[in-house]
């Protein structure tokens, strides 16, 4: 999430969310079934092995494998807290095709995205029946959750179901040719579909960004928004 991450979860054999409460107790830690899973037969995680456990709300903890059979975590470490290390970052993005979503929402919450809306812009190309897109959100949270262990977040993101774009765009800065540099000011970051922004949507905008001279992919310049944010906030 940032270079900041301390060495014991940047070192630690995995990194998993659990439940609220349960990171304050002392002893046997409580884990999911898809998280036990995921630790003892994906990574196959040994006895006396480092796991950090977080909150998913800036807390954290060091913990051990004390049962490999019968999967078991024990705690060996005090809570701890991390404060954010810069203000929280909405991406407001329009669906790209296909797979390329996946992709998107990956690379942008190991980047740093703490909010991610999507939305239906007057160009887009991809628009979800209400059906359709309660099973998509479902799916690409449980996405970003993987992405976020990876990553060693403390601080879980969260994915947003497609809105109007004209209901983000008064209080977001768009990706648009023509906009002055990115700053740590742009916590709302707004980029449009493959055909781009149309007029009305340049107009409503807050204000406007440029990524550079070339044309981009939605996915390609999602990422360069949030990478050139999370510099300019280091």
């Amino acid at each position: 999430m940032s270079m900041h991450v301390d060495p014991a979860r940047r070192t630690s054999g995995a990194h998993v969310f659990i439940e609220v409460d349960a990171l304050d107790d002392d002893g046997p830690v409580g884990l999911d079934d898809e998280t036990a899973h995921h630790l003892s037969r994906v990574l196959r995680l040994r006895v006396g092995e480092d796991v950090t456990v977080s909150d998913g709300a800036g807390r954290w903890r060091r913990t051990e494998v004390a049962d490999a059979k019968n999967f078991r975590l024990e705690t060996t470490g005090d809570v701890e807290t991390d404060d954010r290390p810069y203000a929280p970052l909405t991406l407001a993005a329009a669906i790209p095709k296909g797979d390329r979503l996946d992709w998107m929402v990956q690379k942008v919450v190991e980047l740093g995205v703490d909010t991610l809306q999507l939305l239906d812009t007057d160009r887009s190309d991809v628009r979800w029946k209400p059906e359709r897109a309660d099973k998509q959100i479902v799916r690409l949270r449980r996405i970003a959750v993987e992405a976020a262990r990876q990553s060693r977040r403390v601080w879980l993101p969260e994915i947003a179901p497609p809105v109007a774009a004209n209901t983000i765009l008064p209080g977001a800065t768009i990706a648009e040719p023509g906009g002055r540099n990115v700053s740590r000011s742009d916590t709302c970051l707004a980029i449009g579909p493959a055909g781009g922004w149309s007029e009305r949507e340049c107009e409503s905008a807050a204000d406007r960004v440029t990524l550079g001279s070339n044309v981009l992919r939605t996915e390609t310049a999602a990422l360069a928004a949030v990478t050139l944010y999370v510099a300019n906030c280091h």
